[in-house]
């Protein structure tokens, strides 16, 4: 082979490099418009899929080239394991994923209630297409969530209903999710609902939230019975997600009620209710503590229903 020839360099280790910064490049661009531009998610999911075939595609051209460097001499070997580095890298990440999700149960929707779960209405506009169905799968996930999530129970609290909801309903606006829909407890309805959407805080994957506050106990004084729901949109695992997002909101709950517990000494005016919450799942067990909360609002939120998200 002629000195020429052998300085000349080969044609996969210049289309390898270029693949994978390619792909790269088109993965990044796809997710920052997924997380702050409003790119739909299944447009955001094709992407990914194509860069990681660009990914793979490049692997395999640098594989050619290393043959073919080590076979004929000719350069090129730097870009090769450029573009080889990079494609890995990025198969790297379903690969982990993929192992990483064998740790935790096949689920991507829990409830308090899997005989009986907080419906979605509002939201299963949204879930379409290629989205989860806004329909519990009880069958498949009951069971499941049984075994892997025990501690997944409804909160008892000694309030009544209209004053328990609006501080649920506080606690997801706290916690940054977006409510689109309101109903509080009335006369027609004694149980109220709500439906809010959280996103994750990298990819900004969609994220479904639904709770229902339903009366307990004497019709003519009653307690509440909160039950939680959050699932994701698209997925089939969820990594633990939705079962720690209703543990931190159990959890935001029960700070909140403790948080109106009177001064030591304090006597509660005539005008108040004393009232205390009951079980607080996982919570209550760690320290059996009790706590007493203000009074009946004067005044009930009127239904309220706003726009989904786009």
């Amino acid at each position: 082979m002629s000195e020429a020839v052998a300085g000349m360099p080969q044609r996969s280790s210049l289309w390898c490099p270029r693949l994978a910064l390619f792909a790269l490049a088109l993965v990044a661009v796809a997710l920052l418009l997924h997380r702050f531009f409003g790119m739909p998610t299944p447009v955001l999911l094709n992407v990914l899929a194509v860069g990681l075939v660009l990914a793979l595609a490049a692997v395999l051209l640098g594989a050619l080239g290393t043959l073919g460097v080590w076979r004929t001499g000719r350069s090129g070997g730097a870009r090769i394991l450029l573009g080889t580095t990079v494609g890995a890298a990025m198969l790297a990440v379903p690969v982990s994923a993929g192992f990483l999700a064998r740790a935790y149960p096949a689920l991507n929707d829990v409830t308090t209630d899997s005989a009986n779960p907080p419906e979605y209405r509002t939201i299963a506009a949204l879930r379409t297409g290629t989205a989860n169905s806004a329909v519990y799968p009880a069958s498949q996930f009951a069971d499941l969530q049984k075994a892997a999530h025990p501690d997944l129970l409804p909160l008892d609290i000694n309030r009544p209903p209209a004053e328990t909801f609006d501080l649920v309903v506080d606690v997801l606006k706290g916690m940054q999710m977006t409510v689109v829909a309101e109903e509080p407890p009335s006369d027609d309805n004694p149980a109220g609902r709500a439906e809010a959407v959280d996103r994750s805080l990298v990819l900004g994957f969609y994220d479904d939230v639904a709770i229902r506050v339903r009366p307990i106990g004497d019709p003519a004084d009653p307690n509440s019975r909160v039950d939680l729901r959050s699932s994701s949109r698209y997925g089939r695992a969820d990594f633990g997600a939705n079962a720690q997002r209703m543990r931190d909101m159990m959890r935001e709950i029960v700070a909140r009620l403790e948080a109106t517990v009177p001064a030591i000494g304090d006597v509660p005016s005539a005008n108040k209710r004393t009232l205390k919450p009951g079980r607080t799942s996982d919570r209550e067990k760690a320290d059996g503590r009790t706590s007493r909360g203000d009074a009946r609002p004067d005044a009930r939120r009127a239904p309220e229903r706003k726009a989904p998200p786009p």
